[in-house]
């Protein structure tokens, strides 16, 4: 049987941990230590193979990433980013990752390689929201410029889209206040139905394949959060403000509502059936004398409990539990069929930010029932600078350790990492090559083993990354050197060769100019400077 587990942060300095628990007992499995992460900025990373599990939160006061996974506390991976993120989300595969900032601007990065495949301005204000579709298909976006955009996803990591502000899909300008939550029903683009929620008192029902709103659901107090019905019953959304004034000064006064998408229909024949929400832009009223229901209290479909704004909601696997939690602290576990509260974990020091619910992952099983832990799932350090996919801008450029390419005071110029592979290599060209794959290994971090010498250069540690732009410059103009001997090298003017042994041996009746040859002294000489370069940057 599987277990229902349910995964909260905070965004609390006093707090810094993220804690992981049973949803059903409380009991706690685990503690994720250095995690202060803004409203709505952890992210899990779903694997549909099974693999070891990470999540994903960006830090509230710093442009840093903090990648943990399930079978320590500690942080297993960290990285810093182009700009401070105030919301994060990753697809439903777990292949993207994207996140949102304060001037408005979206960074989209492919996880298990690290390319930052766009940046673009996507709003004129904070971003407070991102979704993926269930298919993927789509990306949106929520603001405080009170605007909701739909993007394609295809459109945003496909690099022969070479603009640099891409348009969205739709523009959904209904909302008058900023957004607060959105979320996507089960489906694909043609068939799936969209919830967005705003501070202006309403939520909003809209048809994805046609961009068309279907419905305005009016509360009396603001939206903070959503949490949709698997089976898209209804929805539930949590109040920001005091739903009424109580003499009574334990009463709860920050309510949870449930809005049916269906409602009761009474025939003339004397029984009742159930019929859609009005789908022509309707409106209807939650909370203000409509979803009566007998038995419950006020008349309302409300969950009471809460003394302070709730700001995060979350359904299990069948949406038959729901996790809330407050600024304060307090987490939630409701019964949704009868409204009850179930129980209340008190974990977190200050206001919850983020609640995922999530079936237990194969690597929390114990050791007594797995043979072996599954591996991680691949991940790499995200780039700061836009890059192309791996294989598209070569093996150097593309590789995941390369901190080159995070560094944008670096201009690699494409000769040095570029040859003409249809021109055979004599015994000075390969030992040139040699120099440049030296070179080019000094950047990423890793050994290049010498043809003729058998010799590695020196290995650079990560903290190459953080050698001055001088050093770089040093090493850049040794390989510039060496790339025009090799070009002086293989000059001919003739246009048809023969390759015969090691060389370039000319068409029977036609010249060859003669070719310059650099000695093995010189070569040896720019081996040795390239080589001390490269001792030098890694004391440094």
């Amino acid at each position: 049987m599987f277990v229902e587990l349910a995964l909260t942060s905070s965004s609390d300095a006093g707090d810094g941990t993220a804690h992981l628990w049973n949803l059903h007992t409380g009991s706690m499995l685990g503690s994720f230590k250095q995690n202060i992460s803004p409203l709505q900025s952890l992210a899990l990373v779903n694997n549909p193979r099974n693999l070891g599990s990470l999540f994903l939160s960006a830090q509230a006061e710093k442009g840093m990433m903090h990648v943990y996974n399930f079978q320590k506390d500690q942080v297993y991976m960290k990285f810093p980013l182009p700009d401070k993120l105030v919301c994060l989300a990753t697809s439903t595969r777990g292949t993207y990752c994207v996140g949102g900032t304060e001037s408005g601007r979206i960074h989209v990065w492919e996880v298990a390689t690290g390319i930052l495949h766009r940046t673009f301005d996507a709003h004129y204000k904070k971003i407070t929201v991102l979704r993926f579709s269930s298919d993927d298909t789509v990306l949106f976006s929520g603001s405080e410029d009170a605007a909701v955009h739909v993007w394609m996803l295809n459109s945003l990591v496909d690099d022969s889209y070479t603009d640099t502000s891409p348009a969205p899909h739709y523009s959904w300008t209904e909302h008058t206040l900023p957004i607060t939550d959105i979320q996507c029903g089960v489906g694909r683009f043609h068939g799936a139905r969209i919830v967005t929620s705003s501070l202006d008192h309403t939520c909003k029902l809209w048809d994805l394949s046609t961009g068309t709103l279907l419905t305005t659901f009016l509360f009396p107090t603001k939206i903070l959060a959503l949490a949709l019905d698997p089976a898209e019953r209804y929805f539930l959304a949590a109040s920001g403000t005091l739903a009424a004034t109580s003499s009574t000064a334990n009463e709860a006064d920050y309510l949870i509502y449930q809005a049916m998408f269906y409602k009761a229909k009474h025939t003339q024949q004397g029984y009742t059936t159930l019929e859609a929400v009005d789908g022509d832009s309707g409106l209807e009223q939650i909370g203000l004398g409509g979803a009566k229901r007998h038995g419950s209290r006020g008349g309302d479909l409300v969950f009471r409990g809460h003394h302070h704004p709730i700001l995060r909601l979350a359904l299990n696997f069948d949406g038959s539990a729901l996790v809330s939690g407050d600024s304060k602290g307090h987490l939630i576990v409701w019964d949704v069929a009868s409204r009850q509260m179930v129980r209340d974990v008190k974990q977190h020091k200050g206001a919850v930010s983020s609640i995922h619910t999530l079936i237990q992952p194969a690597d929390l099983y114990s050791n007594s029932t797995l043979t072996e832990k599954p591996k991680l799932s691949p991940i790499a350090p995200f780039k700061r600078i836009p890059q192309p996919r791996l294989g598209e801008g070569g093996p150097e450029l593309n590789h995941a350790k390369n901190p080159i390419g995070d560094d944008p005071q670096i201009i690699i110029a494409p000769s040095i990492i570029s040859m003409d592979k249809s021109i055979p290599m004599s015994h000075e060209s390969k030992i040139l090559d040699s120099a440049r794959r030296a070179l080019v290994g000094a950047w990423d971090g890793t050994a290049a083993v010498s043809v003729i010498t058998r010799t590695s250069p020196p290995s650079l540690s990560s903290s190459s990354s953080l050698a001055s732009a001088q050093e770089y410059a040093e090493l850049q103009q040794k390989c510039q050197e060496l790339e025009a001997k090799l070009a002086a090298m293989t000059t001919t003017t003739t246009t048809t060769t023969a390759i015969a042994g090691s060389g370039i041996v000319p068409v029977a009746g036609q010249a060859q100019q003669q070719q310059p040859v650099v000695s093995s002294s010189t070569i040896s000489a720019a081996l040795s400077g390239l080589r001390s370069s490269g001792t030098k940057r890694r004391k440094a």
